[in-house]
């Protein structure tokens, strides 16, 4: 759907949670960037101002002079000054840049020199133009006495550090958005709603993971890395709570001042006292040593529990351990200890960096795939959308091909055969139906009678359904009920009489004939026996009606022909069918009596039971109910040794049953030297389908000599195969059987798809009629249409065979191209070839409900 103005709201709006997700992803990326930016410079201060205080400590303890130190810091980088102050603020050494003056920085200095842990205090220079960042560390010496290092930080490398991070994260993500706006402003005019709706939905699904995923990371820290951070503060409180406690005891602060000097090894301490009513009994910061404390809401919670409790202070990055030193129930007195988590920022920063880099690339991924599955799909939409404008206007002639497996290749295969479809109602709706003469048509049919009546030699099966007790019935019941009854059993048997064979059901005055007919012995009787055992079964259910209708079968060979000059009637002339009105009197409503000739052909195969009557005109004679097929156990024993006969019968009957039949058997099977006998093998594992068929089957395809095998085994290549097969069937078209070649060509067409249609394009110009005809139908299923004027041109060619093949071929693609050129070719002068079009129109005059 090309861009327009209803769809340009949702298309705006999917561009703005694009923006969103971009604009979500800069910020956090400038976050993580610039909290590792902090982090890594108030490391870097506090190591350095931690490392100068344990120096100083000890050139205090030797009462050396701390200038040269002080002075030699400034060489640091980023150091502004240094100077150790006493509490009073007298200044016991001082270094400074000349760019900054100590003495002018009086506020800082109140601050500084209050404050009882290393704490850093954001100031300016007096000027108001130099950012800097004073870093003051209390100091305790021996004797007790403190003093406080203070260290400047010129903070202005931060902050362009921090500065160049920001640009640099606009500059990326504002070329993102710019080539996003380009993009946009170029497709806008060629884009649709699907591609707009997925790269928008991709977008907001990354975005609402994105902040989802930061959610929960900034959750997991703050319940696993705060947590141990918490708890190691804890276990340091627990250790010092013993010299604590025996300091209350004894009044002895030296287990406290030891501990003490090992926590400055930490680089999270910051300070440690012990406090008893509302007193600094100890602290370490000496100048609060005996002073009053102050409680806090913190405090005051501490005295409500026995238990260590962890509390935030204001500074964000200061925690307090308030641990109540018991001696059994009384409470001594209270322990706190103050550490900072300001390290812990640092492997926060580096997760949320890596978070939006991963998410960022899963962004840039994402829509990237987006667009391919958008844009291929928007290809295939657009194909589908310029056929159906083409076939709004009136354009009947279109055609997508798509050579895929998926939903679109489906719905192209599915939209093609719709179009055939409205091609072939128009066709008739402008009367196509109208051109085709029912004069003509009577006429070749009284042609045809005329060549049957010269009649036909054929096996067949005759089932005889005979109204037992009709004359009781026609006293008893009326005629109306009788009529009906009888016309109940006659569209019975109409039903069940198989398709695909020649197959005739007559009226008699005492029962109804179905005469069963095929090229193919086994198959007639086979369907025969169906037929049969369809027919008791439909008989067995109706035993309320006023006749018992019984059934017998009958095998034999019959002459065919048409017996009217004026009409369609035809007649099978055989010998005398079994004496059904004495059979009728023992034989049950459900059962089929056969013949004895019938039962000489099944005997090896099916099981019956013999039944003898007596007769006044011949005797005594036999008859045979048949109770089915023997189980596969025995015909799998009676198969080696059987004639030819019997072991087709074997294979037809295995093709239809429903057991398992052991692979090896069919295998062994295959190696009979008749030719009739392999080919039904093949049939039978076609059905059953044993493993490794398909290495069989190509196997045989590549081996076999005899020619009805090989059609059958390509047949069957062509159901178990694909395309990778279709090089082992091209190799089959040298063949110079006409069925082979033929079966070939209907392989390939089972296999389908893109190589199979272009490889049959390249055969078009086959010599062979039959081979030539199989192609142009598997090509007419692909929605070919040009397959029409080829067989328009077929069917007027000057051979009769390849007029026959062409007319078989318009009948079989069941399309109304087909009508006209079959309708012209009725008045063919040969026979043989109008027969064929008659039937071609027969079958499309059933597919497209035309009036013949």
């Amino acid at each position: 759907m090309l861009f327009s103005a209803e769809n340009r709201y949702l298309e705006r709006v999917f561009l703005l949670v694009i923006l969103f997700t971009l604009s979500s992803f800069a910020y956090y990326f400038s976050m993580a960037d610039r909290e590792e930016v902090q982090a890594r410079f108030a490391n870097r201060r506090e190591v350095l101002v931690k490392l100068l205080g344990r120096e100083l400590h000890t050139l205090l303890k030797r009462r050396a002079d701390l200038t040269p130190r002080l002075t030699n810091l400034l060489a640091e980088e980023g150091v502004a000054y240094a100077l150790v102050q006493q509490p009073t603020g007298e200044v016991l050494a001082k270094a400074e840049t000349p760019l900054i003056s100590v003495g002018a920085l009086s506020e800082v200095e109140t601050e500084a020199l209050r404050t009882p842990y290393l704490s850093f205090f954001p100031t300016m220079d007096p000027s108001q133009t130099v950012p800097l960042v004073e870093a003051a560390l209390p100091l305790v010496t021996e004797s007790g006495r403190k003093v406080v290092l203070r260290v400047g930080f010129f903070a202005m490398a931060e902050e362009e550090r921090v500065r160049a991070v920001r640009f640099r994260n606009v500059l990326v993500f504002s070329v993102l958005l710019l080539g996003l706006f380009t993009y946009w402003f170029i497709r806008r005019r060629h884009s649709s709603d699907f591609q707009t709706t997925l790269m928008g939905g991709v977008g907001l699904l990354i975005l609402l993971l994105f902040l989802v995923t930061r959610f929960a990371l900034q959750q997991w820290y703050d319940t696993n890395w705060r947590q141990s951070f918490v708890q190691h503060g804890m276990s340091l409180a627990k250790v010092a709570a013993l010299p604590a406690k025996r300091f209350l005891v004894t009044g002895d602060d030296g287990d406290l001042r030891e501990m003490q000097s090992l926590f400055e090894l930490d680089d999270n301490y910051a300070f440690l006292n012990v406090v008893k009513d509302e007193q600094f009994l100890f602290h370490s910061d000496p100048s609060y040593r005996g002073t009053t404390f102050t409680p806090d809401a913190n405090y005051a919670k501490s005295l409500n529990s026995n238990r260590p409790q962890v509390f935030p202070l204001p500074d964000s990055d200061l925690y307090e351990v308030l641990i109540p030193l018991m001696e059994g129930q009384h409470r001594l007195g209270t322990m706190r200890l103050g550490f900072r988590n300001a390290l812990g920022y640092g492997p926060l920063s580096v997760l949320r960096n890596q978070l939006v880099l991963i998410f960022l690339a899963g962004l840039v991924v994402a829509l990237f795939l987006g667009y391919l599955l958008s844009r291929r799909v928007a290809k295939d939409i657009s194909t589908f959308v310029k056929a159906m404008d083409q076939v709004t206007a009136g354009d009947l002639r279109q055609q997508v091909y798509i050579d895929r497996n998926d939903d679109f290749g489906q719905f192209a295969q599915a939209f093609n055969f719709m179009l055939l479809s409205l091609r072939e109602r128009d066709l008739l709706g402008k009367g196509l139906q109208n051109y085709v003469s029912k004069s003509i048509v009577d006429k070749t049919l009284k042609a045809l009678s005329a060549e049957e009546k010269n009649g036909e030699k054929v096996f067949a099966v005759a089932l005889f359904m005979y109204f037992h007790g009709l004359s009781d019935a026609m006293g008893r019941v009326g005629s109306p009920q009788l009529l009906a009854e009888v016309r109940d059993l006659y569209q019975v048997a109409r039903q069940i009489s198989p398709t695909g064979l020649s197959a005739t059901v007559q009226m008699t005055p005492v029962g109804i004939l179905t005469i069963l007919s095929h090229p193919n012995r086994h198959e007639t009787l086979m369907r025969g026996i169906q037929t049969g055992q369809l027919l008791a079964q439909a008989l067995g259910r109706r035993s309320e009606i006023s006749i018992a209708p019984k059934l017998t079968f009958h095998a034999l060979e019959v002459v065919y022909g048409a017996i009217d000059d004026h009409g369609p009637q035809v007649a099978h002339l055989g010998e005398t069918m079994l004496d059904f009105r004495s059979f009728g009197q023992v034989q049950d409503t459900d059962e089929v009596i056969f013949s004895q000739e019938s039962f000489y052909l099944l005997k090896d195969v099916a099981t019956f039971d013999e039944l003898e009557v007596g007769t006044a005109d011949q005797g005594r004679i036999k008859g045979f109910i048949f109770r089915g097929f023997k189980p596969m156990e025995a015909l799998l024993a009676v198969f080696p040794e059987a004639s030819v006969w019997v072991k087709i019968l074997v294979l037809k009957i295995m093709r239809g049953a429903t057991g398992t039949i052991p692979d090896d058997t069919l295998l062994e099977w295959f190696k009979d030297g008749e030719w009739s006998v392999r080919y039904h093998v093949l049939d039978v594992m076609e059905r059953v389908r044993p493993p490794g068929l398909l290495e069989f089957v190509i196997r045989v395809v590549q081996s076999e000599a005899e020619p009805r095998v090989l059609s059958k085994a390509v047949a069957v290549l062509g159901k178990v195969g694909n395309d990778s097969h279709i090089p082992i069937l091209a190799e089959r078209l040298r063949s110079p059987d006409r069925r082979v070649k033929a079966n070939t060509i209907e392989a390939l067409e089972a296999i389908g798809g893109r190589k199979v249609y272009e490889f049959l394009n390249l055969l078009v110009d086959e010599q062979d009629n039959r081979v030539k005809a199989n192609i142009l139908i598997a090509l007419g299923k692909y929605g070919d249409l040009r397959v029409f004027d080829l067989l328009t041109k077929m069917i007027r060619d000057p051979d009769k065979n390849i007029r026959a093949s062409a007319a078989y071929a318009l009948g079989k693609l069941g399309m109304a191209q087909g009508v006209e050129p079959l309708i012209s070719a009725l008045s063919d002068k040969d026979l043989g070839v109008r027969r064929q079009v008659v039937a071609s129109l027969t079958a499309l005059k059933a597919d497209l409900e035309i009036d013949l």
